[in-house]
C-alpha cells in the first residue's frame, strides 16, 4: 500500500495527487493541526469527568449473577 502523508504549513488552494493515486479510490482527511479559540469545545476546569455520561449508574456497583451452564447442541454435517 502506497500511503501519501503531507503536512503543509500553508495549505494551498489546489493539492496535487501523486500519479499513483490519480483514478484510485482513496480518503482525503483534512485535519487542522492549529486549533482555533472558536474551535475547542467549552468546558470548565471543574467539571467533574462523570458528568459527560448522561444516565450513568449511579447505585452500588454491579454484580453479574453466575451464568450457568451452556446446552450441548447437536454438531452440523
Amino acid at each position: 500500500m502506497n500511503v501519501v502523508r503531507k503536512i503543509y504549513e500553508n495549505l494551498p488552494a489546489v493539492i496535487l495527487i501523486p500519479d499513483h493515486l490519480k483514478n484510485r479510490r482513496v480518503e482525503v482527511i483534512l485535519l487542522p493541526l492549529d486549533e482555533e479559540e472558536s474551535d475547542k469545545p467549552q468546558t470548565s476546569k471543574t467539571a467533574n469527568p462523570a458528568d459527560k455520561f448522561i444516565g450513568a449508574w449511579q447505585g452500588e456497583p454491579l454484580v453479574r449473577p453466575e451464568q450457568g451452564s451452556y446446552e450441548e447442541r447437536e454438531a452440523l454435517e
